[in-house]
């Protein structure tokens, strides 16, 4: 027999595998491919995309299993990244406009704060787009410019909250001179803040489904995506745009059926030039926080600018990754499809130190199989409405059928006096 139909006869057997009878209610399973050790070791997969449409939300049926049978405490591992900032306000003076230049508006963020990388203006605009300049002072007469050029907006007429934040280098100063480079008219700046912003970057990987255009309302670009059944969380949309300079709010939405949709998140995407032969200062992605849904919309406003050409849009997600304590000689598979079961609790995560989620050793989940001996944890009522409610139904025929054959029942006749 050749190597060939070897293998084909292996990948066959492989198609179902009977799970032991104490896992007769996980209707799927991946055996886990992994090296072999010789000492415990943690070890971690991620999660393939199309096992969200077999397990239950937020992957709570998922269980691990050794070659014994034996259910083995996993870590469901998520790297969300994270942002910190703790904001001080800001006390805005020497604000003037100078007509043709900029409106400009000095901040005292006060002697207390150490370090600052963050500034947030209040404005009482509603729909507006304005560049600003930012300088740093130690004395509020030598100035360093620490942000040449960086766009703040508002559109509240298209629900767009926009970005009204201005990152620059971590510093020490004292004070902060904003100016909105639009000379045409004064700007009202009300109230700031400033803080050190932290981040984190959490892990993101592509999803394969592209998003397509899609028939565009007035001043926008649409475009959407199907995932059918599998409800990833997705966190993050990224943008091939080709043009050298733009400025453009996005909009994200998601739905379950394609009719109703629910705001998923907002943001911008830009690319511009701060000097001549420098390089261009650009964001290409919008986060927001996790969703799921089949369906996801992304807007995005042109206003009166002509549509971006040749843009294309690519979904991502933050990974999931099981991860447990590899023994030696054993081996593992992945279970899910049980309808029933909540989210198991394993003292895993508590016991392991987080630095030694960083350097795992890394397995892989082979292909899906399907458990012939599975039976459906349901209760039989809720597998057969249908048997229930004719049930139900021939119940109430009976009862109605006595009630009138009762009506029709002639009353005795009344004793003589």
């Amino acid at each position: 027999m050749s190597r060939a139909m070897l293998a084909a006869w292996g990948l066959a057997l492989l198609a179902t595998t009977t799970l032991p009878p104490a896992w007769k209610n996980w209707q799927y399973s991946r055996v886990v491919a992994v090296e072999p050790t010789v000492e415990p070791r943690l070890v971690g997969a991620v999660i393939p995309p199309e096992v969200y449409a077999r397990a239950r939300p937020h992957l709570a049926d998922l269980r691990l299993i050794d070659d014994r049978g034996t259910e083995v405490p996993y870590i469901l591992r998520i790297r969300q990244g994270k942002e910190s900032r703790q904001w001080r306000e800001g006390r805005v003076q020497d604000t003037g406009f100078y007509p043709g230049r900029y409106t400009q508006a000095v901040v005292d963020v006060g002697s207390r704060l150490p370090l600052h990388n963050c500034l947030e203006v209040e404005t009482a605009e509603k729909n507006f787009f304005a560049w600003v300049e930012l300088a740093a002072s130690e004395d509020s007469q030598d100035w360093r410019i620490v942000r040449e050029r960086a766009p703040i907006y508002r559109f509240e007429e298209n629900g767009l909250p926009g970005n009204q934040k201005i990152a620059y280098p971590v510093t020490h100063a004292r004070y902060l001179r904003l100016r909105i480079l639009d000379g045409s008219r004064p700007f009202a700046v009300k109230t700031s803040r400033v803080a050190h912003e932290v981040v984190e970057e959490p892990e993101r990987a592509p999803l394969g489904p592209r998003l397509v255009p899609d028939a565009a309302a007035p001043a926008q670009s649409r475009w959407v995506a199907d995932l059918g059944a599998a409800a990833v969380p997705i966190s993050e949309i990224r943008f091939a745009v080709e043009q050298r300079e733009f400025h453009r709010p996005v909009q994200v939405s998601v739905s379950q059926d394609g009719q109703a949709w629910d705001l998923a998140g907002t943001g911008e995407i830009y690319r511009y030039q701060v000097a001549p032969g420098g390089p261009p200062q650009e964001r290409l992605r919008v986060t927001f926080p996790e969703s799921s849904g089949r369906y996801w919309r992304v807007a995005v406003f042109n206003r009166n600018d002509a549509p971006l050409a040749r843009v294309g849009l690519e979904l991502y997600a933050t990974p999931r990754r099981v991860v447990w304590r590899q023994e030696p000689g054993a081996t593992y598979r992945l279970l899910y499809g049980n309808s029933r079961v909540k989210p198991p609790e394993y003292e895993l995560a508590r016991l392991t130190d987080p630095k030694a989620l960083e350097s795992l050793f890394a397995a892989r989940l082979a292909a899906e199989e399907l458990n012939p001996g599975y039976l459906d944890p349901q209760p039989w009522t809720e597998r057969h409405p249908v048997v229930l409610w004719l049930a139900l139904g021939f119940a109430v025929a009976v009862l109605a059928l006595l009630s009138l054959q009762a009506l029709r029942k002639p009353n005795p006749p009344a004793p003589p006096a």
